[in-house]
């Protein structure tokens, strides 16, 4: 595990971590420790991407570009040096305009165990 990591050099070598290869939020996970998880995160072009983790409470920190951000029924415009609170079971996840993108670092509590489902994607409760 590395102790020190360079946010913006993370991003631009960014590789997606193969357990969110097929999601709307693209994520390599930076460290995990006995009772948390962190990764960065690329949102673009993602359509869908509201989502709750219901094990999970997340804190994101927005690095990169500027969106709305839905947290339960509140929305708000998010940029640079933001951060977001999402209580866990709580559906949330940034609302691209067209072409629009994101880049954030999220910290999960408890640990975010990548060999089991702990995603449920608002649009996969649409079909």
């Amino acid at each position: 595990m590395r102790h020190f990591i360079n946010l913006y050099d993370g991003l631009r070598a960014m590789e997606a971590d193969p357990s969110t290869a097929g999601d709307p939020i693209k994520r390599m996970f930076i460290c995990d420790g006995q009772h948390l998880t962190a990764n960065l995160a690329i949102v673009g072009e993602s359509g869908n991407a509201l989502h709750t983790q219901p094990a999970h409470d997340e804190l994101v920190v927005i690095l990169e570009g500027e969106a709305d951000f839905r947290v339960g029924d509140e929305v708000r415009r998010v940029g640079p040096g933001d951060l977001v609170f999402i209580p866990r079971n709580t559906l949330h996840g940034p609302i691209l305009s067209e072409g629009a993108r994101i880049s954030t670092v999220s910290v999960y509590a408890p640990f975010f165990d990548r060999s089991r489902k702990n995603i449920e994607w608002d649009r996969d409760q649409q079909t």
